[in-house]
């Protein structure tokens, strides 16, 4: 596990004190205009039809650089800079993802990344259905069952009023940790930074996997950690010492019945803490985690 410090306040908020920095499998904040990023780890974006690079009025790159004009309705604005990934939830169809691979595997991971809620934002309802949502996905030697290593990740659901909570989803099992994602009307067009951490057993059959989830709005100072799960079975693969390959975005089971644009920028994986500084005014003592 990494070290670092933390200082507490209400409410299960922190600011962050330190930073550990350690190897950075990459950083793309999509300037490049394109998803040709490659990094000393081998990482690279794979080739989707579903997903694009846009500015503010452009989408400039799908497969190939393209320029086409953005709709009327659309808000393209990235976070920072002026490009930004768009995920596309075409009106009554179920898929959207970006994958991505590297080719050093990591027993231990951090990711984050802004994500902006799309601008019309409803979580559909479904009679008689699941209404769960893919969020992100992290895997070693093979996807789901079709590896011993073990898969997990993030998905929402509709919360009855339109916005969604979201839950992580580890080995296969249940929905573990509900926590409130998006509220609507008030989210709508919003960004929200994403820390998650997940480190794998430490001998086979150990259970003492970690998987930790921090959340930060546009605006606010401190990050909320939404999800912390200790001793969990995430299993090394026999062949694959490690993550791998993963996915943004996903599989709606539930369709949205108008085209809906989720924002990415700012994508980062790294071997340790992600976790950015931020110093509060008038923050309490520091306390020590590890």
């Amino acid at each position: 596990m990494n070290k670092f410090k933390v200082a507490l306040t209400a409410a299960g908020l922190f600011t962050l004190c330190t930073f550990a920095n350690g190897d950075m499998i990459v950083s793309d904040s999509f300037e490049s205009g394109d998803l040709y990023t490659t990094s000393a780890y081998g990482f690279k974006w794979l080739d989707t039809m579903t997903t694009s690079i846009v500015t503010a009025d452009t989408e400039v790159f799908v497969t190939s650089p393209v320029t086409r004009p953005a709709p009327k309705t659309s808000r393209w604005e990235a976070k920072t800079g002026d490009h930004a990934m768009m995920l596309r939830y075409n009106a009554g169809r179920s898929w959207t993802e970006q994958r991505f691979v590297f080719d050093e595997p990591q027993p231990e991971i951090w990711m984050s990344f802004w994500l902006r809620v799309p601008t019309n934002y409803t979580h559909p309802k479904v009679k008689g259905a699941s209404d769960n949502q893919k969020l992100f996905r992290l895997w070693m030697d093979g996807y789901g069952n079709k590896g011993d290593g073990t898969t997990l990740g993030m998905s929402f659901r509709g919360n009855g009023n339109g916005g969604s909570y979201f839950f992580a989803k580890i080995a296969g099992g249940g929905d573990k940790g509900k926590v409130p994602f998006i509220s609507v009307p008030g989210d709508r067009g919003k960004w929200m930074h994403l820390i998650i951490h997940a480190d794998s057993e430490s001998t086979p059959g150990a259970s003492d996997g970690v998987m930790e989830v921090w959340r930060k709005w546009e605006g606010d100072i401190a990050y909320t950690k939404t999800h912390d799960f200790k001793d969990q079975p995430i299993k090394l693969s026999s062949s694959v010492k490690g993550f791998t390959s993963g996915y943004l975005m996903g599989w709606a089971n539930a369709v949205y019945p108008v085209d809906t644009e989720f924002l990415i920028d700012d994508f980062k994986l790294s071997t340790s803490s992600l976790l950015s500084t931020y110093l509060a005014p008038n923050s309490p003592s520091e306390l020590s985690i590890k």
